[in-house]
């Protein structure tokens, strides 16, 4: 029988920390819990933990900050929680590395589809291969980006680099071999392995956020435009190496 899923739980109310606590051990999950952002990255540094729960106001730092520190080392599945509400928390919270993003007050049962949503992707995702071994081409160029599919590295003509997640190099690779097309995000799940259709599940926004994010240059252009109930297109002009 594997072992339970560790979830740590950061937040500065203590009752909170507790009924969800509560709620999740039915489900025979294993529980931490800490209730500021430096307790949490002193926990990450000694313990493991499988899916976390934070906060987006602590005491002593911004969750979004600590979900950027926790990012520099670690890919470890990361849930916003938050009181305030607004698209562009939701945005932030993305781009500072978050996988989901819950505004309270929140069920119980919505927070626990989520965690199962994403442990399950996490596992999933874990056991399929690393990198894209269909990619046609061995390098592309984005405008002043050059792509490596192998490396899963983006190479600024500045002489930055850039090295992309297993899922932002598939979605990646998918515009490339869709060339001036729009990317449909049934398109973008079935590469992903994710569920299309589930409305809560906000994973394909994660992964372009992410991506659009990484490929912003000085300009700070989107070069990856949303297109209405179509999906994405990316705008940036490419040349393929095959």
């Amino acid at each position: 029988m594997s072992s339970p899923a560790h979830i740590v739980i950061c937040d500065d109310e203590a009752n909170i920390r507790e009924l969800i606590s509560l709620f999740l051990e039915r489900y025979h999950y294993k529980i931490s819990q800490v209730g500021t952002g430096q307790e949490l990255l002193d926990f990450l540094s000694n313990q493991s933990a499988d899916l976390i729960l934070l906060d987006l106001m602590l005491p002593d730092m911004y969750g979004m900050d600590v979900c950027k520190e926790i990012r520099q080392s670690s890919a470890v599945p990361i849930i916003m929680l938050t009181a305030v509400q607004g698209e562009m928390n939701t945005v932030l919270g993305f781009e500072s590395g978050a996988d989901d993003y819950i505004e309270k007050p929140f069920s119980n049962h919505v927070l626990l589809s989520r965690i199962q949503a994403i442990l399950k992707r996490t596992q999933n995702q874990g056991e399929l291969q690393t990198l894209p071994s269909n990619a046609p081409y061995k390098s592309a160029q984005l405008g002043q980006w050059t792509y490596n599919p192998e490396d899963a590295c983006l190479k600024h003509s500045s002489g930055k680099h850039i090295f992309l997640t297993r899922n932002e190099n598939i979605v990646l690779n998918l515009f490339l071999v869709n060339e001036q097309d729009v990317l449909s995000r049934e398109k973008i799940a079935h590469a992903l392995h994710i569920d299309a259709d589930d409305i809560e599940s906000r994973a394909i926004d994660v992964q372009i956020s992410r991506l659009r994010n990484k490929l912003k240059d000085k300009s700070q252009q989107n070069l990856i435009r949303s297109i209405r109930n179509k999906g994405y297109l990316l705008t940036i002009p490419t040349k393929i190496t095959p």
